[in-house]
C-alpha cells in the first residue's frame, strides 16, 4: 500500500466522541508498512468543564501539547487523582492508553494531539538500529516541551488544508516526532547508533533524479530513500548532511525555481503554473512563492516583464 495521507481517522472520531463535540479536525499518515501516525487539532474557547472517560484501551500512547495557554486538567488512574492546574503554552502529556485514565478538562484550550502506536515506536527503533525496544514512554504531565509545540504548529497548516499536504513534509515531521520522544521520554537501552554518514555521489545523484522526476507529483520519504538503497532515516539525515537542507526543503526550492522559469512564458497562467510545479493550487503556489522569494508570481511575473 503506498503512503497516504487520509483528512480522518479514528484518532479524531473518537476524541469528538470523548469530547462531546462534533469533529476534530484529524489526519492519519499511513505508509506500506501500516499505520504510522495519526494527528489532530482542538480548539475550544468558551468556558466549559469537560469530562473525559478513558479512550478504549490500545497498546498505544496519545501525546497532547498545548499551542496555547488554557485552561486546568485533572487526572484520575487507578484511583489516584492528579490536578495539573492552568495549562501553560509547550505543556506537554503522555498517556499510555493501555492503562485507560480519565480527566477533567476545562477550557478554553488550543491542542494538538499524535497518536503513537507501540509498534510504530518498535518500528522506528529498528530502523535507527537501537540495540533495544522502546519499553514505554513517560514524562512529567505539564512539563514544557518546546520541540513538540513546535511540531505541533508546524501541523496546523496540514490540519488546515489537508489538500496542500505534502508527504515528505508530514514524513519528515513523523520522523522528528519519533525521534525527539524516544531521545527525551522512552525506555530504550543501549548504546546510541552510529553517526550517519552524507550521501555516496551514486546516492546524491540519484536521489535529485528521483526528486525532479517527480516534481508534480507527492512523494514519500520512503520512495526517495528506497532509490538510494537506504533506510527512511538514514537517508533524511544523509541528505541534509550533503545537500544542508532536508529533501523536502530542497524539492520546495526546485519547485520555485521551475515556477520561475514557468512564470517567464505569458502564455501560461500562474494556476497552470502552480500545477505544473507540483502545487495544489494558485494560492498554495502563492503562499509558499511569497514566503520563499518576499513577493508574488504575479509581481514577480511583472518585474520581469517590465
Amino acid at each position: 500500500m503506498p503512503n497516504t495521507l487520509a483528512s480522518d481517522c479514528q484518532l479524531g472520531q473518537r476524541l469528538a466522541m470523548q469530547y462531546g463535540v462534533d469533529a476534530v479536525q484529524s489526519l492519519v499518515s499511513r505508509t506500506r508498512r501500516g499505520y504510522e501516525l495519526g494527528v489532530a487539532r482542538m480548539h475550544y474557547e468558551l468556558p466549559h468543564l469537560f469530562v473525559l472517560a478513558p479512550l478504549p484501551a490500545e497498546d498505544a500512547f496519545l501525546l497532547s501539547v498545548e499551542i496555547n495557554p488554557g485552561g486546568s486538567r485533572r487526572i484520575v488512574r487507578d484511583g489516584d487523582s492528579r490536578q495539573l492546574g492552568l495549562q501553560r503554552e509547550g505543556a506537554f502529556h503522555i498517556a499510555d492508553l493501555s492503562q485507560r485514565a480519565s480527566a477533567y478538562v476545562s477550557s478554553p484550550f488550543h491542542s494538538m494531539f499524535f497518536h503513537l502506536s507501540r509498534a510504530a515506536l518498535d518500528a522506528f527503533a529498528e530502523e535507527m538500529e537501537m540495540p533495544r525496544r522502546v519499553n514505554g514512554l513517560r514524562c512529567d504531565a505539564g512539563a514544557l516541551d518546546p520541540v513538540i509545540a513546535s511540531l505541533g504548529r508546524a501541523m496546523l497548516p496540514v490540519l488546515m488544508h489537508p489538500q496542500e499536504a505534502s508527504r515528505l513534509f508530514v514524513d519528515h515531521v513523523a520522523l522528528a516526532l519519533k525521534a525527539h520522544v524516544v531521545h527525551a521520554y522512552g525506555d530504550v537501552g543501549g548504546a546510541a547508533p552510529a553517526r550517519t554518514r552524507g550521501l555516496a555521489p551514486w546516492q546524491e545523484r540519484r536521489a535529485k533524479a528521483f526528486l525532479m522526476q517527480h516534481l508534480a507529483g507527492d512523494i514519500s520519504l520512503a520512495d526517495a530513500a528506497r532509490e538510494c538503497a537506504l533506510s527512511r532515516s538514514h537517508f533524511s539525515k544523509a541528505f541534509k548532511q550533503t545537500t544542508g537542507q532536508t529533501p523536502h526543503a530542497w524539492l520546495v526550492g526546485q519547485r520555485i525555481e521551475a515556477a520561475q522559469r514557468l512564470l517567464q512564458d505569458p502564455a501560461l497562467s500562474i494556476a497552470q503554473v502552480a500545477v505544473a510545479c507540483g502545487f495544489a493550487d494558485q494560492s498554495h503556489l502563492t503562499r509558499v512563492f511569497s514566503a520563499r522569494t518576499g513577493t508574488s508570481p504575479a509581481r514577480w511575473r511583472r518585474s520581469r516583464a517590465d
